[in-house]
């Protein structure tokens, strides 16, 4: 018998597994698709190498700035896509070195849950103690008129692009639709960012937001809040996005339409209602071990519907194998980090101003034009935040500007450890370094 089956080897699944099993766990991780799941073979990592690409094109054409003169340059797409894939399979050859290594048992195929202690996969039966649901998600698909013209892709479909687009219409401007639309704005696509709410990425913090929106359109982007796609039409051979907006109607001439408007939990052919597991339109419901309704079955990362965030389904996964080996880590969910790949990034860990509403706190900032090292790297655009309560305790922390998603965990830290702010300006940071902004900001409480 098992000690742990896991259906789903996304982040969540197979970094969890990969625990387990060094802690002594008897491990069998089930993948009806592909090792990696969303993040590794059409989110995170993709991207990521997508981002790269476009801030080097961006770096090359602000060379003039450091002195160097370069007439002219070619972007090659073929060694983009390229590049992109082949680092989707050397990742994904990693994980199945480290599986096989650890002797991991793998099983390609679509899992059902028989029991509490039984599960079915490829006409066998495998007798486990306990079961992690880790399925995912998958784009949320909004229906309109012209939702089937060949032009039209969710977030998966962009990363497997044959030909780069020279006008994208993203419907969207969370945080999928801002990474995107910034990326393509600087492969030299005229993008237009079209978001229903009355502000792009929703959750964030206020200042972060309006800062963010601003950068964005002074980047040439166009973007329209409090709109709606309403259907995408083809004239003369050609295709256009047709928005409402402020109560106008606006035709977009566009050849590519991308649809960023969220993702919805997968829960696969597994049956849940039958097995008694409960669960919404948002996801599988859990407790604070990320147990089902069901004695033994748990569920991990996306499908949960909580914080959709690669990093968030791998230490779900870490917190139910503490449970099983009869510990108990002490993780904050509350303080999980969160990056936008951007153009500045943006990252941000805690609460924001305004959930502060009806509460004593007190905010500081600290411009990154004013940071020496960011004048060097000329990436002087945006701002840190921080937030703090009556007790002098940072309880939210937004960064907009150069290296963003590394400066957040210097910020997580101090969160998790309850620092007095006063104390942890005794600390020191080296100069000249982008980090300085932490530093420079606490001091200014």
């Amino acid at each position: 018998m098992k000690d742990l089956v896991i259906i789903g080897a996304g982040p969540g699944g197979f970094d969890t597994a990969i625990h387990a099993k060094e802690h002594g766990l008897n491990v069998t991780l089930i993948e009806k698709h592909k090792v990696g799941g969303t993040c590794l073979n059409y989110g995170c990592i993709p991207t990521k190498t997508l981002y790269h690409n476009a801030k080097t094109i961006k770096n090359m054409k602000d060379l003039s700035v450091f002195g160097v003169e370069v007439e002219d340059f070619k972007v090659n797409y073929e060694t983009i896509k390229l590049r992109k894939e082949t680092i989707v399979s050397n990742q994904i050859n990693n994980i199945l070195t480290s599986i096989k290594k650890l002797g991991i048992e793998l099983i390609e195929g679509e899992a059902q849950i028989v029991s509490p202690t039984k599960v079915l996969v490829n006409g066998e039966i495998i007798e486990t103690k306990n079961i992690i649901i880790a399925t995912g998600s998958v784009p949320k698909r909004i229906p309109f008129e012209g939702d089937d013209f060949d032009i039209v892709h969710d977030s998966e479909d962009i990363l497997s692009l044959k030909t780069f687009p020279k006008k994208m219409v993203v419907i969207g401007a969370g945080v999928i639709g801002c990474e995107m639309a910034t990326i393509f704005n600087h492969f030299d696509c005229e993008v237009t960012l079209v978001e229903y709410l009355d502000e792009i990425l929703p959750p964030l913090d206020k200042d972060i937001k309006k800062r963010a929106r601003n950068l964005f359109k002074r980047s040439g982007l166009s973007i329209y809040t409090k709109s709606a796609l309403k259907k995408v039409i083809k004239k003369d051979d050609k295709y256009y996005a047709v928005i409402e907006s402020k109560g106008k109607m606006l035709e977009i001439e566009t050849d590519y339409v991308l649809l960023a408007t969220g993702r919805a939990p997968y829960f696969g052919n597994l049956e849940l209602d039958k097995l008694g597991i409960e669960y919404n339109n948002f996801g599988i419901k859990v407790n604070r071990n990320f147990e089902t309704s069901v004695k033994g079955i748990y569920a991990i990362g996306d499908v949960t519907g909580i914080l959709m965030l690669a990093h968030k389904a791998t230490y779900d996964g870490y917190k139910v194998v503490s449970r099983l080996l009869g510990k108990d880590m002490n993780i904050n969910f509350n303080q999980v980090p969160s990056v936008v790949f951007s153009f500045p990034e943006i990252s941000s860990v805690g609460v924001t101003e305004q959930e502060l509403v009806g509460t004593e706190y007190r905010t500081n900032k600290y411009l990154f034009k004013t940071n020496a090292k960011a004048e060097c790297l000329n990436e002087t655009d945006g701002f840190i935040k921080m937030i703090v309560d009556e007790d002098d305790i940072l309880v939210g922390a937004h960064i907009i500007g150069a290296h963003a998603s590394d400066l957040i965990h210097e910020l997580s830290t101090i969160m998790y450890k309850k620092i007095n702010i006063y104390e942890y300006q005794n600390i020191i940071h080296a100069h000249p370094t982008i980090s300085e902004v932490v530093g420079e900001c606490i001091k200014k409480f």
